[in-house]
């Protein structure tokens, strides 16, 4: 019996040794992904309990290559806000041909643009300029941004239509060069080339989010 003492003694001291090294190990792991994950450039812009995120998934891309962006509205109040809307639904730039109906949107132009220049900038075609058949949008009267979060409701005449994300994403390795005689006429798709390119994100509280991203 007096050996058995020594011998649970040693166990726990191991037990605890490896305890301690997988407890480390999860923890570097976990700062590794972390500072990883850090790697998205996000730029923000904020009014109040309003904050517009433009986040890319890198600012260096070749010819050929995406870049990823998701632009975001979040909500930090605790009571929820209510947007009255008068022609039916709120409609902002996309990177997509059909109306995502969210409270945000994008653009995406060649050159380094700032705040006090961008309007004066043309906004690259980013999908193909044909006509498309897209879905029904919900009928909506009313948005409702749910506190503490970056959802909003999509409301018509008192009834929930449908609760989203308040977000819009997109993977871009191009544009399309419109036919100057028509608009509608199709295009021909190109690379990013070599240059600088501006991201505006907006949404329909005015709030404007520049990020830039090169392509080398």
């Amino acid at each position: 019996m007096r050996l058995t003492y020594p011998f649970l003694a040693i166990t726990i001291v191991l037990a605890s040794m490896f305890t301690f090294l997988l407890f480390a190990h999860t923890i570097y792991s976990n700062l590794f992904i972390k500072t990883h994950s850090n790697e998205e450039r996000i730029a923000q812009y904020s009014s109040g309990d309003l904050h517009l995120y433009l986040k890319l998934n890198t600012t260096k891309i070749s010819p050929g290559e995406g870049v990823g962006i998701i632009v975001e509205l979040f909500y930090s109040g605790r009571n929820p806000i209510y947007v009255n809307v008068s022609k039916g639904s709120v409609l902002l730039p996309s990177p997509y041909p059909c109306d995502s109906q969210v409270l945000v949107g994008l653009k995406v132009f060649k050159g380094y643009y700032t705040t006090s220049n961008i309007s004066l900038a043309k906004p690259l075609s980013l999908y193909e300029p044909i006509t498309y058949s897209c879905p029904l949008a919900y009928a909506v009267t009313q948005y409702k941004l749910l506190p503490l979060s970056d959802q909003v409701q999509l409301i018509y005449n008192g009834r929930v239509q449908a609760t989203l994300n308040d977000e819009i994403s997109a993977s871009l390795n191009g544009c399309w060069i419109t036919n100057s005689t028509s608009s509608l006429s199709g295009g021909k798709f190109t690379f990013f080339q070599p240059g600088v390119y501006t991201v505006e994100a907006v949404d329909y509280f005015n709030q404007t989010v520049l990020g830039y991203f090169t392509v080398t």
